[in-house]
């Protein structure tokens, strides 16, 4: 069984929910970047058959703690409230579930220029 890169499914689906860029990888600029929103796999299982079980963390960067506390949250509500059912063509990926396994709370960053609020999610998927 082949499963949909999840990480690259929740990139493509986010970044036309969120407005702002969505990533994998932190850009080098991250300061002249914010807002925007980076996510990364941390583990997660499948069924063995047709479900991916991922575990994402996702973290909202902004120059405001206000900011980041905002995209944070309008992250998890579409997240949580619109992406099961919906489906994306790149990697082809049918999302069945999201929950919030960790709600989004103040993260360090080395840059006090820049404020982080990170969460963690699991999604359920499988390829279209």
């Amino acid at each position: 069984m082949m499963w949909p890169d999840a990480e690259a499914a929740l990139v493509a689906w986010l970044a036309p929910h969120l407005g702002v860029r969505v990533c994998t990888d932190t850009p080098a600029d991250l300061a002249d970047a914010v807002p925007l929103v980076r996510l990364h796999r941390i583990g997660g299982r499948d069924d063995g058959f047709r479900l991916d079980h991922a575990l994402v963390d996702v973290d909202a960067f902004a120059a405001t703690r206000a900011d980041a506390v905002a995209l944070a949250t309008r992250t998890r509500a579409v997240l949580v409230g619109s992406l099961p059912g919906s489906v994306v063509r790149t990697p082809a990926a049918v999302f069945t579930a999201a929950s919030t396994v960790s709600a989004p709370s103040w993260r360090p960053w080395e840059n006090p220029g820049v404020i982080r609020i990170g969460a963690t999610y699991a999604v359920r998927l499988h390829a279209a």
